[in-house]
């Protein structure tokens, strides 16, 4: 059974506003596929209902059953601006992968700790709703994707209601961008950062990003094109999948 919840730790003062409490959001459980990657990305409500200052990630590290650190995130400089911010977890421990059991998946704010509780699983064995969680608490909230970047593919299965995200690499600064050149109907858009620097170097690339929820059933192509927008010859690169949807 999935279950989404939260515990609101009290600070030292009485509570007469949200900001003197640390939050501690528990999404999960919800399943991920043995080869699988997983991303998590922090959202917040517009307009905010309490927290609406500046929050940054601090850490974002992953915990087997036994509550042994198995994986910490070391590729961005922390801390980062929690809409900067986008974890990414392939399912791997020193390079291997790791085996079939739970997980935590904890992310640690200025706020207070939001963590994501995961069962990895033998390929084709997650049910229906497993790839769906989001646990919002005044505002705040951390949803979880299926994460595919360039060089997986070329096809994937969804179930309605859960969210895909597409993590391509480019460089802007040379006029080349990716673009969405087909979408079946049955994948929505979400809204939030397109393109985030890999640094703050001039001329550093980065990493486009696709969001998108699945809300019917059927099948269809994704597919992106890597192009200058004013150039009318064919694109640099491309990248297609071919999507599912039972």
């Amino acid at each position: 059974m999935r279950r989404v919840g939260f515990a609101v730790v009290p600070g030292a003062l009485a509570l007469t506003s949200c900001a003197q409490f640390e939050v501690r959001v528990l999404t999960g459980t919800f399943l991920f596929e043995a080869g699988q990657k997983v991303a998590l990305e922090l959202t917040g409500e517009n307009p905010c209902p309490c927290y609406c200052g500046t929050i940054e990630v601090v850490r974002f590290s992953v915990r087997d059953a036994n509550g042994s650190e198995i994986y910490v995130d070391r590729s961005p400089s922390y801390p980062v601006a929690a809409g900067a911010w986008i974890g990414r977890w392939d399912l791997t421990s020193g390079g291997k992968p790791v085996p079939m059991d739970f997980y935590s998946l904890l992310v640690e704010t200025s706020l207070g700790t939001f963590q994501a509780e995961i069962q990895v699983v033998a390929p084709g064995a997650a049910p229906a709703g497993w790839g769906k969680a989001e646990a919002p608490v005044w505002g705040m909230g951390l949803r979880g994707y299926r994460l595919v970047e360039e060089g997986d593919g070329p096809t994937v299965s969804r179930r309605v209601g859960e969210y895909l995200l597409v993590a391509l690499p480019g460089h802007p600064t040379t006029g080349f961008g990716w673009e969405v050149k087909e979408k079946p109907d049955f994948l929505t858009r979400i809204e939030g950062q397109d393109y985030r620097p890999s640094s703050d170097l001039i001329g550093a690339g980065g990493t486009f990003y696709f969001r998108d929820e699945v809300t019917a059933s059927g099948t269809g192509t994704l597919a992106f094109a890597y192009r200058r927008p004013w150039e009318d010859v064919p694109p640099e690169k491309t990248f297609s999948l071919q999507v599912t949807v039972p």
